[in-house]
């Protein structure tokens, strides 16, 4: 999209990340590799298998207004970037449970190729890996959050108005088995 990239860029924002987790672990990437549709719903099989990883959110909390950042994604085989509550690394469910409010993308490997998962609603996204950077744009102001292939200039995924609640943090996740 012609332009694209600029427009975000006026939202730019630089935030730190002040809080984190490292060498522990979490369902996340296992939960997605496993998802299986079966009738009438989506449900989650686990092997009791858990991945390596790092997570961290940012230090500042958002409420209104517009916001673009970008992260690095290309060394991760899992990764997931979004938006999180405070809460979500005390949560005994699951990421991709449908309680959870907040909003990724994310990124597994399953064998020798890669899968895109939205979180709530958990869906598969039949595009194509994104590789460098992905950017997140998050509008307070009408409750929207996007995400976008840096490289290719094009909208990953949008989730719609009005499905994100406040005050969220910048949110990433890297994993490896």
């Amino acid at each position: 999209m012609a332009g694209l990239m600029d427009w975000l860029h006026r939202f730019w924002v630089n935030f730190s990340f002040s809080n984190e987790v490292s060498s522990q672990y979490i369902r996340l990437f296992d939960d997605a590799r496993h998802l299986t549709y079966e009738h009438p719903s989506l449900h989650a099989f686990l092997d009791g298998g858990t991945s390596k990883y790092f997570a961290a959110w940012g230090a500042q909390s958002f409420t209104s207004g517009k916001r673009y950042w970008e992260m690095l994604v290309d060394s991760s085989w899992d990764w997931a970037v979004g938006i999180c509550k405070d809460s979500w690394i005390r949560k005994d469910d699951g990421i991709l449970d449908e309680s959870n409010r907040d909003k990724f993308l994310l990124c597994v490997k399953r064998d020798d190729h890669y899968q895109l998962w939205t979180t709530t609603p958990t869906t598969p996204l039949y595009i194509e890996r994104p590789l460098g950077r992905v950017g997140v744009f998050l509008d307070c102001d009408s409750g929207n959050i996007s995400f976008v292939d840096v490289a290719k200039h094009s909208l990953l995924w949008r989730y719609d108005d009005g499905v994100c609640t406040f005050p969220v943090r910048p949110f990433i996740c890297t994993g490896h088995r």
